[in-house]
């Protein structure tokens, strides 16, 4: 088994953006951690749309904006950082050497040890001080604050604005067989 360099860089891309989890500025934007780590940024925005798409980082748009952990640095693996961007397999080897299952084995260890290092334990001291207390995340802080200002923005808006019809709910959106299975499955209970 092979870490690639996209790994390596995607972990230490996610150990930066866990420094500042519970920090005033949770959201970093691709350019900070460029700079920081010396890591290109076309890279890096490839690295988080990976990273993004398997539920590790959260997006956000605008003024204050973009990336932040989408869970707590204790529930991140590293295992789950490479598999995201990697998508690690088992070196392919001859079924008939006698050594296969060596390697096997030697595969599964790796991927658990890796799956057993958090985010958290990889962290600067001071801040997995802060998380271990219970520090709300500034994350949390800044969703709170965002949330508010809008409620205030939508409030006034709906003063002025006429009231909208409510739209039918689309069907389920079926991607696969096996969505679609799970789909008649549960059609099928509620019926």
């Amino acid at each position: 088994m092979r870490v690639a360099t996209k790994g390596r860089y995607a972990v230490i891309a996610m150990v930066d953006l866990a420094n500042f989890f519970a920090s005033d500025q949770p959201s970093q934007t691709l350019a900070s951690i460029s700079s920081r780590q010396k890591v290109s940024l076309s890279y890096l925005e490839q690295l988080f749309a990976k990273l993004r798409h398997a539920g590790l980082v959260d997006s956000m748009r605008g003024p204050g904006g973009g990336y932040t952990l989408a869970r707590n640095p204790k529930d991140i693996s590293v295992g789950q950082i490479i598999l995201a961007v990697d998508g690690i397999m088992p070196e392919q080897q001859d079924q008939q050497l006698a050594c296969h299952a060596l390697w096997d084995t030697l595969h599964h260890e790796m991927l658990g040890y890796m799956n057993s290092v958090s985010l958290f334990s990889l962290l600067d001291p001071e801040t997995a001080k802060q998380i271990a207390a219970g520090v709300k995340s500034g994350k949390t802080q800044f969703e709170a604050v965002a949330s508010t200002s809008l409620k205030k923005k939508a409030g006034k808006a709906v003063a002025k604005a006429p009231v909208l019809k409510k739209k039918a709910k689309p069907g389920p959106v079926v991607s696969s067989v096996f969505n679609w299975g799970s789909y008649l499955l549960k059609k099928k209970k509620t019926a």
